[in-house]
């Protein structure tokens, strides 16, 4: 029972030092976990690695063909999200990726050579870093 007791004691040394890396790594979580306000405003289309379209998101429904080396591809805006609906790739991958709406997130298609990428804003809230006095 006195190994017990002697094992949970603690010195004021160490719960400072506890105290300390507690403090830290709830500090560098916070940093971490914090969301950027970046709205998505456009949609880049790549065909063979060049930039051919850029489309605003918008609310109300577009449809786009894009024509790629192996036929072409279908592509919807709607929503501010943007997906492919149609391709004739064999394997229809990038259709199967679904929409896309954040900023950073992109459709690939291989063998059509195709991206399809989420351009975003930050917001003007978020301009100053940082104030020094």
């Amino acid at each position: 029972m006195d190994i017990l007791r002697k094992a949970i004691y603690f010195k004021k040394g160490d719960i400072l030092i506890y105290f300390f890396l507690i403090s830290i790594f709830t500090f560098l979580f916070l940093k971490i976990c914090k969301v950027e306000d970046i709205k998505s405003t456009k949609a880049e289309i790549y065909v063979d690695n060049k930039l051919k379209y850029v489309y605003p998101l918008t609310d109300e429904e577009k449809n786009i063909y894009v024509e790629t080396e192996i036929g072409g591809v279908n592509i919807k805006i709607k929503d501010k999200k943007i997906r492919v609906t149609t391709s004739n790739s064999p394997r229809k991958l990038n259709v199967k990726q679904g929409w896309i709406e954040k900023p950073g997130e992109v459709i690939i298609g291989i063998p059509d050579k195709l991206l399809v990428k989420i351009v975003g804003e930050k917001s003007e809230n978020n301009d100053v870093d940082f104030i020094i006095k």
